[in-house]
């Protein structure tokens, strides 16, 4: 920029507004970085909030699935249970028509 015939109150004007231009930038550009950080606060929360709520529903479905396993092997349990029963109330069906036969006499 040249000031060569310029008079001291011009040189001071220009000199003023190239100031005021480079303070009106920083602002801005402080503005911006106001406003990027304001968001990357807001997708720090939202993550987080997402990662609780993610990790609660894993833990609810990981009891949910305890709940299920428990009682598939309650269930289980109970037929082998009664599959147990039913074969040694047919065995011993079978002991006591046996002991029928042998009991009577032969003719």
């Amino acid at each position: 920029m040249a000031t060569r015939g310029l008079s001291p109150d011009e040189i001071k004007r220009r000199a003023q507004l190239a100031f005021d231009k480079a303070d009106a930038r920083k602002q801005e550009a402080s503005r911006a970085m106001e406003a990027e950080q304001l968001e990357r606060d807001a997708v720090l929360q939202k993550t987080a909030r997402l990662k609780a709520l993610r990790l609660a529903k894993e833990s609810a479905d990981a009891e949910t699935a305890a709940i299920v396993a428990a009682e598939q092997a309650r269930a289980k349990a109970e037929i082998a249970e009664a599959k147990a029963a039913a074969k040694s109330a047919k065995t011993a069906a079978a002991v006591k028509k046996a002991a029928k036969v042998k009991a009577k006499p032969v003719v």
